[in-house]
């Protein structure tokens, strides 16, 4: 029988000694409003449940990157900074934390220190934003005005793969947001993590984590709701079937609109480019062909569930 990961209940030694706070990149996650972590995925890794996810080279890149980044901003804003290695820490809540990147010194231009954040990003990422920045660093920035009780930040962008610097981005405390958000976090913290309580699931990785695997031959007896969800599903993908083929033929049009050229513009500007693209891909048929007993010792059998509509 297969044990489902909220049985894996860890011991009361390994949350105390591992995951007994919260910090700011973690707080858009715990109420919801990340673009990478759900509430149920933050629960599971503070409650020892599954491993917390380990420095990727990127994430080391960006710690690379902030002595320059910083170097930068003080050359463009004349702003000194200092460097501040102890986290901040609520007096009533030991549990909401933060590290800031640099502690602006207090100048001329505003009464008191500020936090300065740090972020290299791709410009990809940034154009994905409806706004100027992801919204999950608004969150995370003004928690540690909280914790700090600073009023103003700034916003540091670094692209990495463009090299551009984004002029900085003045950040004001915002006392509504962050009562709303502090109280909001203590509840998550008191009924998921003291209480131990799974937050509901809320996309389809949550649900591969919670159930990896099925039971040969199970069946489930659809219930009124199931069966009213089913059939809604059923018209969304219909839905959605109709739009791609109006897409298709959209793109067809416009694709014999460019013929040979690159680019389609209107006054100069950029509406549609259509450009050579070449990519470098592992031909496995021909690897196997000519060495089936090497791709033998390197093939890894997986395992998933596929969600199938009838």
């Amino acid at each position: 029988m297969t044990k489902k990961i909220l049985d894996n209940i860890p011991t009361k030694q390994w949350v105390a000694d591992r995951q007994h706070y919260i910090g700011g990149s973690e707080i858009a996650a715990a109420l919801g409003e990340s673009s990478y972590q759900t509430p149920l995925n933050l629960w599971l890794i503070k409650t020892g449940r599954i491993e917390p996810i380990d420095s990727t080279p990127i994430m080391s890149l960006g710690h690379l990157l902030e002595p320059m980044i910083s170097e930068k901003f003080t050359q463009t804003t004349g702003l000194k900074l200092r460097n501040i290695s102890e986290p901040y820490q609520h007096r009533e809540h030991s549990f909401l934390r933060g590290n800031i990147d640099r502690q602006i010194c207090s100048n001329e231009d505003h009464d008191g220190p500020g936090v300065l954040e740090i972020k290299s990003t791709t410009s990809y990422r940034l154009k994905a934003e409806d706004g100027l920045y992801p919204s999950d660093w608004d969150y995370q920035i003004q928690h540690y005005l909280m914790l700090t009780g600073y009023e103003y930040a700034y916003l540091a962008i670094f692209e990495r793969d463009t090299g551009i610097f984004h002029d900085p981005i003045l950040i004001k405390r915002d006392e509504q947001f962050i009562r709303r958000n502090t109280e909001k976090v203590i509840q998550w913290w008191t009924l998921h993590i003291q209480q131990d309580i799974a937050p509901d699931p809320s996309t389809n990785s949550d649900m591969m984590l919670l159930f990896p695997d099925a039971t040969d031959g199970s069946v489930v007896e659809a219930s009124p709701d199931s069966f009213a969800y089913y059939e809604e599903l059923k018209r969304v993908r219909d839905k959605i079937s109709d739009l791609e083929l109006e897409k298709e033929i959209l793109e067809v049009f416009l694709k014999n609109e460019i013929g040979n050229a690159e680019r389609l513009v209107v006054a100069g500007r950029d509406l549609i480019t259509w450009k050579n693209q070449s990519t470098n891909r592992l031909d496995t048929t021909v690897l196997k062909q000519r060495y089936p007993a090497l791709c033998k010792k390197f093939i890894k059998q997986t395992s998933t569930r596929r969600f199938v509509v009838k």
